[in-house]
């Protein structure tokens, strides 16, 4: 039996954290470290059981660098690191992490407390690099205005089918490909734009939250270069992006995606950031840049917990 973790399928939360911990140089893996680890998907659910109404949820993903040191030359078949895109002309850094926290629920203490306790137990062997609070702004909305998500899967089988590995990788079904990057919004810049301008680089309408016509969509509109469609199906992934920010100070969007491949994130990238498909690229880049990439494996419940044996 493979049971993906909590976090992954659930819709979207109000209060977020996405943590990201590197390993410290010279402290080697030991049986303790793993039993941290492996115990995170029990104390996500009993936290969930105490508190029923906050809709509770956390996902613990790793990197690929410190992937031996839990799992040996066990592996997922398509798992690497951050996509180094040829021929970009927006840049998608690769910065990486070890272990990667996704925690949410309508409570931010709670979730608060989740990633203070779980970077404090593991600070002998790991060191926090990004903390990034996110929440929920309006209707599911970015800061930018338009609503987040749009193209995502719906319903509980639709998620899965999208999210989780199956059959085809069947030691590690359940789990689930995870990307990230942190955009940094030029919010000068985008609010300077006439709304009519902002529909045309996002290919949906800011009120209604429609889809532009093929007519009146361009070709560099995010969603016509993240929308791809392969043997008439289109490619999807179940995103968790949210947004954040201070008061006066930076703002943008902590994209997150969970998916069955790392194929669809990439293949998407490089339609972002490349003009090698069609010679466009997306003109969202020219407002929002990527400062952090990062690519993770979210193991089963099952996996994870077997670390703590």
């Amino acid at each position: 039996m493979s049971t993906p973790q909590r976090g992954i399928l659930p819709e979207g939360s109000s209060h977020v954290i996405f943590l990201t911990l590197r390993r410290r140089l010279g402290r080697p893996a030991d049986a303790a470290m793993r039993t941290l680890i492996g115990q995170l998907p029990q104390h996500a659910e009993e936290v969930a059981a105490v508190y029923p109404e906050a809709r509770f949820s956390a996902v613990l993903a790793l990197g690929e660098h410190g992937w031996a040191d839990l799992f040996g030359d066990a592996r997922p078949a398509r798992f690497r690191g951050f996509p180094r895109i040829a021929g970009a002309i927006h840049p998608a850094p690769a910065t990486e992490g070890d272990l990667l926290l996704h925690v949410r629920a309508e409570r931010y203490d709670l979730v608060y407390e989740f990633a203070d306790r779980f970077a404090t137990s593991l600070q002998a062997w790991f060191e926090v690099v990004e903390s990034v609070t996110a929440f929920k702004y309006r209707e599911w909305r970015d800061l930018t205005g338009f609503v987040d998500g749009t193209e995502n899967p719906h319903g509980d089988d639709e998620r899965a089918e999208a999210a989780l590995v199956g059959d085809e990788d069947a030691a590690w079904a359940g789990g689930s490909y995870v990307h990230t990057q942190r955009y940094v919004h030029r919010m000068q810049q985008w609010n300077a734009l006439a709304v009519k301008q902002q529909e045309a680089v996002m290919g949906r309408t800011k009120a209604q939250d429609e889809e532009l016509s093929d007519e009146d969509k361009p070709l560099t509109a995010h969603i016509a270069r993240v929308v791809i469609e392969e043997d008439g199906k289109e490619l999807e992934m179940l995103r968790h992006s949210m947004p954040y920010g201070t008061p006066g100070g930076e703002k943008g969007l902590l994209f997150a995606s969970y998916c069955r491949t790392p194929d669809v994130f990439e293949k998407m990238l490089a339609r972002m950031v490349a003009p090698t498909s069609d010679g466009r690229v997306d003109h969202l880049l020219t407002y929002s840049r990527a400062v952090t990439g990062g690519a993770f494996f979210a193991p089963s419940r099952e996996v994870l917990q077997a670390l703590a044996a």
